[in-house]
């Protein structure tokens, strides 16, 4: 099998640190096992916070990337809601859905008000305001420039709350220090950086007022209720620390496989690149291939042993526009299109043979279809 939807999700890495230590014990037992689970947890927060540039206090840990949007998005409009005028909620049409999905919700409920639109369209306010951007986009792998947005919105409102959705680009991008630095909330999901399903967390940074969403027993500094989860968290903090310190050589392999498949574009006609701008991740690489179905050649590849996907697996619901229609794609490109999405897992030999078994499946689809 070769696995090539790593945006989805990505294969465990292994982390030595639990092969051998009790970390079932609740960390907030006063006893033996309960404190080293409760040390586990601290040491852990350090390495995100050392890769985050941020203070380790500044850190909550949630059960992945979509409970840290809504607790970022939801944790603002609430703690804003008694404001004059309202919050307003920013983010662009393609963003994720546990981004768009949240901020639709606080805006019928008229916690806030919402603005979905092109960050070049933004027209800050005065008042609250929380703009939510991308650090790579999930569909096509383009990069945000959170640093100048950040500076520019900052301008205008020296209030306002930049939050980026870090899920795709955490410990992935070799700029993201800048990303890092510029954001005020980050959120970061442990099943796309080689760690467990049900991690993730939310950076906040200090002054920056968010509401809880989870109440109980009052857990990450008061913002997220719930007993954390050890393992899953140290784990994450591993799997991080690996990827963080390793960018600069996965990012060499990767733009090779990356550059083996997008040459489709050249070797086939009618073969189109999604994406927004030149600056774009090595991660994730989207194209149309016109005169095919997306979902067709998904399970043709799929039969040969290779694994990728159309998009974003967690799209809340059928009838919602895609992203790529978001960004103006026509239904042809968009009812075409593959993203396949790599890691530093990925053999040289493996992108070559998926892209071998791709240009033939491509090319019986178009004959069957008469197309070309």
């Amino acid at each position: 099998m070769i696995y090539l939807d790593n945006a989805a999700t990505t294969p465990l890495l292994s982390c030595p640190a639990l092969e051998d230590a009790p970390f079932f014990a609740n960390p907030s037992s006063p006893h033996t096992l309960g404190i080293i689970a409760e040390r586990a947890i601290t040491q852990s927060r350090q390495v995100l916070g050392d890769i985050l540039l941020c203070k380790p206090a500044e850190l909550i840990f949630t059960s992945g990337g979509t409970e840290a949007n809504n607790l970022a998005i939801l944790g603002f409009a609430f703690a804003h809601m008694k404001t004059h005028p309202r919050p307003t909620l920013f983010a662009e049409p393609w963003a994720h859905p546990s981004v768009l999905a949240p901020i639709q919700f606080a805006a019928e409920q008229g916690f806030a008000q919402a603005v979905i639109a092109p960050a070049k369209e933004w027209n800050i306010p005065g008042g609250a305001a929380l703009c939510c951007l991308s650090h790579v986009h999930h569909e096509t792998g383009d990069i945000t420039p959170i640093a100048d947005i950040a500076r520019e919105t900052k301008k205008i409102n020296c209030n306002a709350v930049i939050f980026t959705d870090g899920a795709q680009g955490f410990c992935k991008d070799i700029h993201a220090a800048q990303v890092y630095t510029a954001s005020d909330l980050y959120s970061f999901s442990g099943h796309k950086c080689h760690a467990p399903t049900g991690t993730g967390g939310l950076m906040v940074r200090v002054g920056v007022k968010i509401s809880p969403l989870l109440h109980g027993g009052g857990h990450e500094n008061g913002l997220r209720s719930g007993t954390e989860n050890t393992a899953g968290i140290v784990h994450m903090a591993h799997c991080a620390r690996y990827l963080h310190e390793n960018a600069t050589l996965h990012h060499e392999r990767l733009y090779y496989a990356y550059n083996t498949v997008a040459n489709l574009a050249g070797d086939l006609p009618d073969v189109f690149f999604n994406r927004m701008g030149s600056n774009v991740s090595p991660y994730i690489l989207n194209l149309s291939f016109l005169g095919t179905k997306g979902e067709v050649l998904v399970h043709m590849l799929a039969e040969k042993g290779i694994m990728v996907s159309m998009g974003a697996a967690c799209k809340s619901r059928k009838k919602d526009k895609s992203a790529l229609a978001a960004m103006g794609k026509s239904r042809e490109f968009t009812e075409s299109a593959l993203r396949i999405s790599f890691s530093h897992l990925n053999t040289q030999d493996e992108t070559e043979y998926a892209k071998e078994i791709l240009r033939t499946a491509v090319m019986q689809l178009r004959k069957i279809s008469r197309y070309i």
